[in-house]
Order: C-alpha cells, then structure tokens, then sequence
C-alpha cells in the first residue's frame, strides 16, 4: 500500500493546501464558427431529457436497503451522547485507544451509512478495517501524531472504494472533483472527426451556439497537447466563488434573473431571502426568458427548491427517482427518525412527469453546485425548454441527510450520511456530477446567454 501521508490541515493538522495560480497565457485571437440552428439544438435537448423522464427503466435501490433490525441497539446511550458530541481533537492517544476509535468508525459506517451495502457490504469493508488496522499498527512509517496516524489509517483505504461526494474524514473529502478544462477563444464550425470528450456545445463571441474545446480531468495533465490540427493549450474553467447573500432576484440585459447562492441559512436575513425565494416561483411562471443561476451554490434543504418549483410551474417536480433513508440508532437519536421504524428503510421511487412549458429557461452552474443546488437541476431536468450552461457540476448526490460524528477518544470529525439515492439513471455522478448542455466558462455564463439570446432574437 501506498504509504502517503494524509493531507490534514493544523487545525486538525488538516487543511489542504492552495496550488499557486497558473502563468497567464497570451489569447488567441476567436476563431469564427457557423451558427448551429437555435431551436434544432433546443428541440434535440428536449427530446433527449423527455425520454429519460418518461421512458427510463424503472430506478430500484432495493438490493441496498435490506432491514437490520439486529443492529438496532449497538450504542449505548452514553456512546451515542458521545458521538454526537463535538470536543476538541487530541495530539496524541494511546496506540490501543487509536484502535478503538479506528473500530468505532467501521461499526459506525456498517450500522449508518446509507451506501454501505451499495459499496459492497461487509465483504469489501472487513477488507478496508483490515487495511486500516495494518496502516495503523505500522510504525516503520512516521505519520506525525497519533491523531494524523489514525486519520490516515481511516482514509487510505477508502479513498478509491467509497465514491461519496459528501463523505469527509477530518474535513478531507474522500472523492476528488474532476475539474472542467477549456481552451479559450478556439471555436470549431464542424466537430465530425473530433472526440466527444474534447469538443463540446458552447456559445461563441457573436452568440452563436458552436464548438470548442472542454473536457473533464483531474489535474489536466491527460489531456492531449494537439486534436484535429489545433494547439491546444487548456486553462482550467473558473468559479464564481461563494455569494455574500443566500437568493437575489435580478435582471441581467433585460432578462429577468434568479440567484441562488445557498439553500440554507444562519442569519434571519439569510432566512427571509429564503422565505423569498420559496414564495416567488409564480411571478416568473410566464417568463417568456429565465435566467436561473445556482453557480457555486453548496446546497442545504432542497425545501425551498419544492416550494419554488410549483409555484412556478403550477405542479410538484418529479423527476425520476428512487432513494431512501436508513432508520437506524443513531438516526433515531440525532436525525429523528422514528423509533418505531429503528432497523428498516424508508425507500421510495416515483416514475418521472415531464412539464410542457413555453418560456426558455437557463440554468447556470459551476464545479461546486452540489447536493441541494443539484436539486435545482434535477428538477428543471424535468421542464421543457430548459438548457444548464457553464460547466458539470460538482457531484454530491448519492448519500442524503448527512451529519458529523466525533470518534470517542481522538474526537476526530467524520461526516457521512444515512440516505441513498439516484436520479434519472442509476450512475453514480459523485465527483463527475451533471453535464451542461452549453459549455461556457462559469464566470462568462450570463454574459454568454445574453449574447445567445440576442442573436437568436429570443
């Protein structure tokens, strides 16, 4: 096994660090491209997003969900008060306190975590404890304190297994995003005989919608240097970077905008732009054009999504899905769950409705929209005329209702979740997330858009 150190900031001794901004590179003058035929290309993204609505397979989690009702009183009062209870993290513990902890935390994941069996159950995660014990108990290896030891000992052998967006240990996510790369200013008329996985839809300078260079990656170093004759030097897309509000309502040349930055709040500013944000779905349902921007939204409740969304569009979003939350002890404890549900699942799935709706819709994302802002997309998945433009996603869907839990001796923080769930098809996008169907770089989406719809005479 690889014998790397765990990246753990100081506080924790855990925090990762910042890679110095690349060089700027001289651009190239805009190559001109032909237009694509607006309503051809809207026709084709409808017609794909209406079969996956109404014509998919069936979503099924149950090979997941089985009862464990024998799991149902394995923590004591005391234990579960002491997991759900935050401490200050220790420097050093004993090597056979670092052992329960290190046992502690797989009796969690089998008794809690929502994609357990989904990840292969006791047969895989009795050889990931074993790994962990052998990374722990190896002192040829100086891992620092005991505290960055049995942090490292927890990740290692997950990482690569459990593909969880949202799962930290220590504050360090298990799952890498795979970053968007693009080359600025390239725009091809014709992509026939180019690959897919280089050359996308985007708008071009004029407005036009056309070709260019974007592809997913997780640091750009496999991307190719040269295709189809061109030079290609890719620069990672940006992100818009996180709001200093929670929900705005804007125009932006003359079309009317929604900015959705956070679906939570800790402010009763925060709260009242919810409130707003829940109530207003309405006043735009016969918006001709919508700009909808959830860029750099984390995510939160999806609650107010719902509320918004049939206000909107005068129903409830269905989009096609299934998932369910595993009622254990300690969901009972923490999450309130009822007791008398305590060893079963709560699973439901529901066939997807596609919404016939006239206006154009254009939703906005970046790298880190993610888990209640993906609900955003998922939903307007479902409404006709709906285009998402910037980049994928950052991918935090698999696992719902996540929380904390400090290990009882070392107080280490690990974050995970109880629920399970899939939408649209039964991928898991954690970590690649949900493709745009314009590829724009995010920080130049909206001024992109105006451009589309001012060519286009929208």
């Amino acid at each position: 096994m690889n014998r790397r150190l765990f990246p753990l900031a100081l506080s924790l001794a855990l925090l990762a660090g910042c890679a110095p901004a690349p060089e700027p590179t001289p651009e190239p003058t805009p190559t001109p491209a032909a237009a694509v035929d607006f309503h051809t290309f809207l026709d084709a993204v409808n017609e794909k997003r209406r079969a996956v609505i109404e014509e998919g397979e069936p979503l099924d989690i149950s090979p997941w969900t089985p009862d464990f009702a024998d799991q149902n009183h394995t923590f004591t009062d005391g234990e579960m008060e002491a997991l759900m209870t935050h401490r200050n993290m220790v420097d050093y513990l004993p090597p056979e306190k670092a052992r329960e902890d290190l046992d502690v935390f797989f009796t969690l994941l089998r008794t809690t975590y929502g994609a357990y069996e989904y990840f292969g159950g006791d047969e895989v995660f009795e050889k990931l404890r074993a790994e962990s014990i052998e990374i722990l108990e190896d002192t040829t290896t100086p891992y620092g304190s005991t505290l960055i030891r049995l942090a490292t000992a927890l990740y290692l052998p997950l990482e690569g297994t459990v593909l969880d967006g949202h799962f930290t240990i220590g504050g360090s996510y298990l799952l890498s995003k795979l970053r968007t790369y693009y080359v600025p200013d390239i725009y091809i008329s014709d992509p026939t005989g180019l690959s897919e996985d280089y050359v996308k839809p985007t708008i071009g300078p004029d407005g036009a919608i056309t070709y260019g260079f974007f592809a997913m990656s997780e640091d750009g170093s496999d991307l190719p240097d040269t295709l189809g004759g061109y030079e290609l030097s890719w620069t990672p897309c940006e992100t818009v970077g996180p709001g200093h509000f929670v929900f705005a309502e804007s125009e932006y040349q003359g079309i009317p905008t929604l900015l959705s930055r956070y679906m939570s709040a800790d402010t009763p500013e925060g709260e009242a732009q919810l409130e707003r944000f829940a109530t207003c779905g309405g006043e735009y349902a016969d918006a001709p054009l919508l700009i909808f921007d959830v860029r750099s939204n984390p995510g939160g409740y999806s609650n107010w999504m719902a509320e918004w969304f049939e206000g909107w569009t005068g129903q409830p979003a269905q989009p096609r899905r299934s998932s369910g939350k595993r009622i254990s002890q300690i969901g009972c404890y923490f999450l309130d769950y009822p007791d008398e549900a305590m060893g079963t699942w709560a699973v439901s799935s529901q066939p997807g409705r596609w919404v016939e709706r006239e206006g154009i819709t254009f939703l906005l994302t970046d790298n880190w929209t993610a888990s209640a802002g993906e609900d955003v997309l998922t939903d307007l998945h479902t409404v006709e005329n709906t285009l998402v433009v910037g980049v994928n996603t950052g991918g935090c869907y698999l696992v719902s209702d996540n929380f904390t839990c400090y290990l009882p001796n070392s107080g280490l923080p690990v974050f995970f979740g109880t629920g399970l769930g899939f939408h649209e098809t039964m991928e898991n996008r954690d970590g690649i997330g949900y493709l745009p169907d314009l590829w724009v770089n995010p920080p130049d989406a909206m001024e992109a858009v105006a451009r589309l719809c001012q060519y286009y005479g929208l």
